[in-house]
């Protein structure tokens, strides 16, 4: 973990290096006051305190867990405000992403967790029930941030456990999978339709398999994942009938693996086919920067942020542009809730400023600073998806909108939160059927033995 005191200079200098996506540079921890960095197009938020002049500083320290680059962006540019108006000293402590799940656990343990904390569904519930993250309904009953009516309700009700808040949303996203990003000129110059709305999985399927050319090495689709419960879920709840959850990979209580049925074995031989026939990717076909980008695939469902991330590395290479994952056969539309929350540690020795600064980064203000100077997806408020200068950054934000607006399904939790134990099964095991290493038929009831093991252990005490 590194914890770092600089300088406003310095903070802007590395404000000005956050990259484009997850994958941007990195930005050094902590802000100094009295002077707030300039915001990088986010709307200004009036000032927390009456007086115009800066306070004098506190005793009190504010640690905020923080992933590098792109993530610490809006943080940081909120967290200098609320300093310079306070006099709370704000510090940032970087953690690389993939380490969070394991530093938050053990920092618990060795009682050096920073005040807020950061983090993923993946391990969302399991540290809460560990004792890790404070409940904050109190504090929600009696102090609420101005504008959290504005959040979507899916949202709300999706970082839940058990009916209790513990969390505000950060990124959110409404499906891996969500966005089909397409290659305009490939289309057209294959004399291609583009995508259009209400389109099926059946479309999808017939534009892809003629713009692939296998011979010369170009797909017609791609995933940004088809092996986490997450991701094969944002894609598979596109099948079945649309008042049915039988597209589901888990039980809607999260207690059984629903892998070997009839459903799913309809979607493996779909995308199997794909794969034999090249029109989708497997792994050996992978390329360095991806093959989309490369020109080398006509079209590629990502998640919604992703659509400016690919603007920006295409940079005028070629036309795209982007449609929402197609309905399946019988007009179901596949969504599913996963993404990043902030956190209050249960420990934490100032929960009153921590929970102040905490209603600052749940604001409207803060999911827009996340897309203008983060470059990355709103959290959970409409006002955000919905904004002029946001979707200036990627319409498709307000494309998207419509399914925030009507609720997305939940994230594949286990009732035991074990989510870790049974992905990493779960993906390691479906990859040997889209490898073509084993048939869905002899192994899927072999995933569902494995996976149901996982899920037939007790909830962490």
């Amino acid at each position: 973990m590194q914890r770092k005191q600089i300088t406003r200079r310095s903070f802007l200098k590395g404000l000005a290096t956050v990259g484009v996506g997850a994958a941007g540079a990195q930005i050094l921890a902590a802000c100094a006051p009295p002077a707030a960095p300039a915001t990088g197009g986010a709307a200004q938020a009036p000032s927390t305190t009456e007086s115009s002049a800066a306070p004098a500083a506190t005793d009190v320290s504010i640690r905020v867990q923080v992933a590098p680059g792109s993530q610490a962006a809006m943080p940081g540019v909120l967290g200098a405000r609320y300093q310079a108006d306070t006099g709370v000293e704000v510090v940032l402590e970087e953690v690389i992403y993939g380490e969070i799940e394991t530093k938050t656990q053990t920092g618990y343990i060795s009682n050096t967790l920073p005040d807020l904390l950061y983090g993923h569904h993946r391990w969302l519930f399991i540290n809460f029930l560990k004792g890790i993250y404070a409940e904050i309904d109190d504090m929600l009953a009696a102090d609420a941030p101005a504008d959290w009516d504005d959040n979507y309700p899916s949202v709300i009700a999706g970082n839940q456990l058990d009916g209790k808040n513990f969390s505000i949303p950060g990124v959110v996203h409404p499906g891996g999978n969500i966005a089909v990003i397409y290659n305009k000129t490939m289309l057209a110059e294959k004399g291609l339709p583009e995508p259009q709305d209400g389109w099926t999985m059946n479309d999808w399927e017939e534009l892809a398999r003629a713009a692939a050319d296998p011979d010369n090495g170009v797909f017609g689709l791609g995933f940004g994942g088809m092996n986490s419960f997450h991701y094969y879920s944002n894609t598979s709840r596109s099948f079945g009938a649309p008042d049915s959850n039988d597209s589901w990979v888990m039980n809607a209580d999260g207690t059984a693996l629903t892998y070997n049925t009839d459903l799913h074995r309809e979607i493996a031989s779909w995308y199997l086919g794909l794969l034999d026939d090249k029109v989708a990717p497997r792994k050996a076909d992978a390329i360095d920067g991806g093959l989309f980008p490369a020109g080398l695939s006509a079209t590629h469902a990502d998640i919604v942020g992703n659509v400016a991330w690919y603007l920006a590395t295409i940079d005028g290479k070629f036309e795209i542009d982007a449609a929402l994952l197609p309905v399946g056969p019988q007009g179901r539309q596949g969504t599913c809730y996963s993404g990043n929350m902030h956190m209050m540690s249960s420990k934490s020795a100032h929960p009153e400023e921590a929970w102040d600064l905490m209603k600052i980064f749940s604001s409207g203000e803060a999911g827009v600073s996340m897309v203008l100077d983060g470059n990355l997806q709103p959290n959970g408020h409409k006002s955000a998806w919905t904004d002029a200068k946001v979707n200036e950054v990627n319409h498709f934000f307000g494309v998207t909108d419509q399914l925030l607006t009507a609720g997305i399904e939940p994230f594949p939790m286990p009732k035991n939160t074990r989510f870790t134990e049974a992905n990493d099964v779960f993906r390691n095991e479906i990859d040997l059927i889209w490898e073509g290493e084993e048939t869905y038929e002899a192994h899927a009831p072999i995933i569902e033995e494995r996976v149901n093991a996982v899920l037939a252990q007790d909830r962490p005490a």
